[in-house]
């Protein structure tokens, strides 16, 4: 064997360090070949005979060996090994080309029934009228009385004199229309439905025909409804003055996207969002809380806990943490129609995805109660409630008491985590008053209806749900001066790898991004290689912020530029812009409170740090614990600095690089 002078225990070792492979952007062909490469290198290392790794990834016995040998290989250009990359199709190791495996690549009365018999081109005159033709009419909606008049003009045209019909009945033939009419509707059913408004149309389309498709699961986790409601309730935000008097002023609605069994009822997980409408991102974000394990919240308003089960499934039932579910219900909203959520929930997640039909709630009437149930048992029983509609008399004062009391976003997270808590373990009629948790808990434990566990490989997926791959072009030239970057939503970023890799200029590369904090981005080659984080330059790479902040602020900046206002599109300019507009705009205000909290982020970490700095001298009698523990502190500190190197590289560092070469870069010190 090739690679025997290797051992499984050094293999596993190594394995360790192999970069990983964004094998997603990879087209179906050579993605089900790199997949099943992998599983046959990772088998093999594993200790499994070559016998059933054949069986399993179709790969030829005699080549396994020699793939595992392609990924030690050492790459001369970075001095690492070529790991999984060896294993792309088409990828060089070598300076001769090896054979590769080949890719597999999916009546009337009688007087009018005369009438159209002896000009036949009236029946189509009626039709493409009363239907709305374009070539005929662009009246929409045409109504008989308005048709009779142009029918009667029309009939003049022809020819027919004044004593002839329909000039000589007394209704001078508009009965006789009607009745037509109706029997063209009977016969011309979507042309007719098409004159009728838009929920009757749907309706109409989407009802009555075919067996009806209503199923009542009893697995738990076999299909899920998921959807999103505008949350009935006020909150304020802080804002403060330029006297330095802080008012509360009302922010705008927050939604609330939900992830519902349909079997048991439960509320499986759900998220938040504080914008004028919710993105494919919240909608991720729904997905995975209700996916992966929850962390329990601490409650600062008084008097709200936790039922004692924990309130929601992976707290009450160990066997659903991780659970995945075979089948999830969406309406056609655009958020759930992104091509990115599809891709993730089937390609990734392989579930499937029901859409039913467009405009009908019916469908997914489950998770539509439930909204319903949670409006009037909790939101609509609050002072800052808005109320079911305009005429709700809840709804009266509900700015200036959210104002009075000062409910705050927090407010409103506390308030429906502990809210659908309380759902969860609720009677329900359906199921003889017991709650969700018990019926789940039942199926689950008595019945032996398991979930299916994620796997390794599902678990790092619904980690990173949310992330955004999106392809760059590296820019930069030695004419301008410019070092290699790219450039994503109008930010330049760059690490060291970047800045000094001219060869990568004009190529592409895939940036992989948390849309919750876009101060840092990971980058791939196109063959999915991976090249380390990318910070962005200026303020937007020192402070954590997300995709909707970056967007707003450059919308603002362009709106100010467009009034000749002055402001710089950065982090700190788009924050006093809020700031001035805060007290008159409830947009800008509800916009400054989300990054108030982004930016909280990076001081509550901060914060956290000092304080395990801090317990490490706790014992002030002890000298030698202190300086062990300060020499341990300041290696750790070092090793941070260097791993973090490239993230941390700002504009004013790569602009000393400019005109050195490396040689003399690193002599001056500007490498670590």
């Amino acid at each position: 064997m090739a690679n025997k002078k290797l051992s499984t225990a050094h293999l596993n070792l190594e394995r360790q360090f192999w970069k990983k492979v964004l094998a997603d952007i990879l087209n179906p062909a050579e993605k089900d070949l790199f997949i099943r490469r992998k599983e046959a290198v990772d088998m093999y290392i594993s200790g499994i005979p070559l016998k059933v790794i054949e069986e399993r990834t179709k790969i030829n016995k005699t080549a396994i060996s020699r793939w595992v040998e392609k990924c030690c290989k050492i790459d001369s250009s970075t001095n690492e090994a070529y790991g999984y990359s060896a294993l792309l199709h088409y990828k060089h190791t070598e300076k001769y080309t090896r054979k590769k495996e080949s890719i597999n690549p999916s009546s009337s009365n009688g007087l009018f029934e005369l009438l159209l018999l002896n000009n036949p081109s009236l029946v189509n005159f009626i039709s493409d009228n009363y239907f709305g033709d374009k070539i005929a009419t662009l009246e929409k909606s045409m109504r008989v009385s308005t048709l009779h008049k142009k029918f009667l003009e029309e009939c003049h045209r022809f020819g027919i004199q004044d004593y002839e019909y329909p000039f000589n009945s007394d209704s001078q033939g508009a009965r006789a229309l009607r009745r037509y009419i109706d029997k063209l509707q009977k016969e011309k059913e979507q042309l007719a439905i098409k004159r009728q408004g838009k929920n009757a149309r749907q309706k109409y389309n989407s009802t009555g025909k075919g067996r009806k498709y209503s199923i009542s699961p009893k697995i738990p986790y076999l299909l899920v409804q998921l959807d999103g409601h505008k949350i009935d309730m006020l909150y304020t935000v802080p804002v403060q003055y330029t006297d330095g008097s802080i008012s509360y002023l009302p922010a705008t609605r927050m939604w609330l996207i939900a992830v519902i069994d349909v079997a048991s009822r439960a509320i499986l997980g759900y998220s938040l969002c504080s914008e004028q409408n919710y993105s494919q991102t919240d909608v991720l974000a729904a997905v995975q809380d209700a996916l992966k394990p929850r962390k329990r919240l601490e409650f600062t308003i008084s008097g709200l806990e936790y039922p004692e089960n924990g309130g929601f499934p992976c707290f009450a039932l160990e066997e659903t943490n991780w659970a995945m579910f075979d089948e999830i219900m969406l309406d056609n909203a655009k958020a759930h129609l992104a091509h990115d959520v599809v891709n993730k929930l089937v390609a990734k997640l392989g579930c499937a995805v029901n859409f039913g039909s467009v405009a009908t709630p019916e469908t997914r009437g489950i998770v539509e109660r439930f909204f319903g149930k949670l409006e009037e048992n909790g939101y609509h029983r609050l002072p800052s409630t808005t109320g079911s509609n305009i005429n709700d008399v809840r709804r009266e004062n509900a700015e200036k008491d959210a104002v009075k009391y000062q409910v705050t976003y927090d407010d409103i997270v506390e308030i429906t985590e502990y809210l659908i808590a309380i759902y969860n373990n609720s009677p329900h009629s359906n199921f003889n008053n017991r709650t969700p948790l018990q019926i789940m808990e039942d199926r689950i434990k008595k019945a032996g209806m398991l979930p299916c566990i994620a796997n390794s490989t599902q678990k790092e997926t619904i980690e990173s749900l949310t992330n955004l791959i999106i392809q760059r072009t590296v820019r930069g030239s030695y004419k301008s001066g410019k070092r290699p970057y790219i450039t994503y939503e109008n930010v330049e970023y760059r690490n060291d790898v970047i800045s000094i890799s001219y060869n990568l200029v004009g190529q592409n590369i895939f940036i992989e991004v948390n849309p919750d904090d876009i101060s840092s981005v990971l980058a791939y080659t196109e063959d999915g290689v991976e090249l380390g984080y990318l910070r962005a330059a200026g303020d937007w790479g020192l402070h954590p912020h997300s995709l909707k902040t970056r967007k707003d602020a450059f919308k603002s900046g362009r709106k100010n530029k467009a009034q000749n206002r002055p402001f710089f599109a950065s982090l700190t300019g788009y924050e006093n812009d809020l700031r001035d507009r805060a007290s008159k705009s409830r947009v800008a205000r509800t916009k400054k409170a989300r990054l108030h909290r982004e930016l909280q982020k990076e001081q509550d970490e901060h914060d956290v740090s000092e304080k395990n700095a801090l317990n490490t001298f706790q014992e002030p009698n002890n000298n030698k614990l202190k300086s062990e523990a300060m020499a341990n502190a300041n290696t750790q500190e070092n090793i941070k600095n260097i791993t973090n190197d490239n993230k941390n590289r700002s504009d004013d560092y790569l602009e000393n690089l400019d005109g050195m070469s490396f040689e003399e870069a690193y002599a001056k010190g500007l490498f670590k």
